[in-house]
């Protein structure tokens, strides 16, 4: 396969087994492949540098580790990591700290797919001109 018909790859990490689950068929349909799936922040960096997948989807509120705290280990590695934070926290204390992170986009749950396929779409887009 040539670069240019290279898929997506990513990592999905979520506490919640079956949003793991739901979550990569509904981004395989999509064209994106998962290459690793995990359950906590600490799974969610372990994946990301043994995987080096091209997008990260991670969960805000996870035992063993938030979102928040592999967000900012994978950061101090890798700034231009591309990260789209999940969560169900939609208050504006949360979205503060996620723009401090610096994640590429931020998507709440219930998961809108049309809206999450067009951050995933810019993002990638923001990579390429860097």
């Amino acid at each position: 396969m040539s670069d240019s018909t290279k898929r997506i790859t990513g990592i999905v990490v979520d506490d919640e087994p079956d949003i793991v689950d739901v979550f990569s068929e509904m981004l395989e349909d999509r064209g994106i492949e998962v290459i690793g799936k995990g359950g906590n922040g600490k799974e969610a960096i372990d994946l990301y540098f043994a995987n080096n997948p091209d997008i990260v989807f991670v969960d805000m509120m996870m035992p063993d580790g938030s979102g928040f705290y592999a967000i900012k280990k994978i950061r101090a590695k890798d700034s231009k990591a591309v990260i789209i934070a999940v969560t169900a926290d939609v208050t504006s204390l949360t979205e503060e700290k996620l723009k401090k992170l610096k994640v590429n986009g931020i998507v709440y749950k219930p998961i809108d797919m049309d809206n999450l396929m067009e951050i995933v779409k810019i993002s990638q887009i923001s990579k390429i001109s860097k």
